[in-house]
């Protein structure tokens, strides 16, 4: 009976030992997920009911930050809109001497919502001085007036304070306008990315 019973002990170490499972990393369970096709036209629509998932889009780079390489903004030549992508922590910047290249981008939606005391926030840390960058909205955004555009063409940093109490301003009216005390912007977090070339 003691040597029925030490083998059966045997037998149920090996199983478990043979049996032993590795743990799945991020990046399997992502692969296992299926990602959602949307579009640079849909984005917007869909992005609020699919924040942290994984989602597929085809664009074209229409700007890609010079400073650091970490945004890009996808556009679709026969659609309206505009999509912020940023790398993930382990994928490289993005080359910025691919503007105008197509891009397809895997990634999770992220969602940022804007109301008062996130831009009491904003305004305390730049009058502070301690403003992170890619921490609030509009780090990146594509030079609209002549001057930022003369300056981003000199290499010059056009982050500037100025310009964030702007954006700032810029959203107080929005949702004046709108009517809302919060407002919703969505970018996509890349976990993987590639040039499409056709």
């Amino acid at each position: 009976m003691k040597k029925l019973f030490a083998i059966s002990f045997i037998a149920v170490i090996m199983m478990a030992c043979g049996s032993e499972q590795k743990p799945e990393t991020k990046q399997e369970g992502m692969e296992a997920e299926k990602a959602v096709m949307l579009t640079v036209g849909n984005f917007d629509e869909k992005a609020g009911e699919l924040v942290g998932k994984l989602v597929t889009l085809k664009g074209t780079a229409d700007h890609i930050c010079k400073h650091d390489g970490k945004k890009m903004f996808l556009i679709d030549t026969e659609s309206e809109g505009r999509v912020k992508i940023v790398t993930g922590e382990e994928l490289p910047a993005f080359n910025s001497e691919t503007e105008g290249f197509d891009y397809l981008v895997t990634g999770i939606i992220s969602e940022t919502v804007v109301d008062e005391a996130y831009l009491l926030e904003w305004e305390e840390e730049i009058k502070a001085g301690i403003a992170e960058e890619d921490k609030h909205l509009g780090g990146g955004e594509k030079s609209t007036t002549s001057a930022e555009i003369n300056a981003e063409a000199e290499g010059a940093d056009h982050h500037s304070e100025e310009s964030a109490f702007d954006a700032i301003i810029q959203h107080r009216k929005t949702m004046a306008e709108k009517g809302v005390d919060k407002l919703f912007f969505y970018e996509v977090v890349a976990v993987t990315y590639e040039i499409v070339e056709e």
